[in-house]
């Protein structure tokens, strides 16, 4: 009987309080919210790359008690699209179900907006591109530049097909003419005017400028 009346005030307290949670967690009201989740490509082969316009995120309604809600968001859920069964250049359509979702306890789907994505995978190319140099805007008056040497000449990009075919060349970061050392060799950055496109390996070249003093 000592085990049972030991401490019998804290108990009494533990008691309560856990009474307490419960029926507030039992009757905690059902709410509906809407939600934007980013979508997740899953087993993307190798030779392939998603087309530009791949849907990164959509939207869900969900209903749930508020508690739960609260672990819906971009950082803690994700829609999953498995793309295993696309080994060649295609498009399928996939319906998003509660099933490609990590959605927490007792959160259900009512719909996601829009209840379909359609996917288009492209075949990954590669492409080296020239590289040109740019200078700022205005250039100085007094000498002109007789001849630039790039070291390397040409940067090596990768991309969706469609994308790749539209390159035809990658530009140097500004160079300030009006800056002393830009008569010497310089390392600059290259840009990629593409988003979709990546660069493989260095993104910087060394810039030799040869230049005449005007009268």
């Amino acid at each position: 009987m000592r085990i049972f009346t030991e401490n019998i005030i804290a108990k009494i307290f533990a008691v309560l309080i856990a009474s307490l949670l419960w029926v507030a967690l039992v009757d905690e009201p059902e709410l509906i919210e809407t939600v934007t989740v980013p979508v997740e490509y899953r087993n993307l082969s190798s030779s392939l790359d998603l087309s530009p316009d791949a849907p990164g995120q959509i939207q869900l309604q969900v209903r749930g008690s508020r508690s739960r809600l609260n672990d819906v968001s971009a950082e803690r859920t994700n829609i999953v699209l498995d793309l295993a069964s696309m080994s060649q250049p295609s498009s399928r359509t996939f319906t998003i179900q509660e099933s490609s979702i990590n959605l927490p306890p007792t959160v259900t789907l009512l719909r996601a907006m829009p209840s379909q994505l359609r996917v288009k995978l492209e075949r990954r190319i590669y492409k080296e591109l020239p590289v040109k140099v740019e200078f700022e805007i205005p250039l100085p008056a007094n000498f002109k530049v007789i001849s630039t040497e790039i070291i390397p000449a040409v940067i090596k990009v990768v991309g969706p097909e469609s994308r790749i075919n539209l390159a035809t060349s990658i530009a140097t970061e500004p160079i300030n003419l009006n800056d002393p050392s830009a008569l010497k060799p310089l390392r600059v950055h290259v840009l990629l005017a593409d988003p979709e496109l990546s660069i493989v390996g260095s993104a910087q070249v060394t810039v030799r400028l040869q230049t005449t003093q005007l009268p």
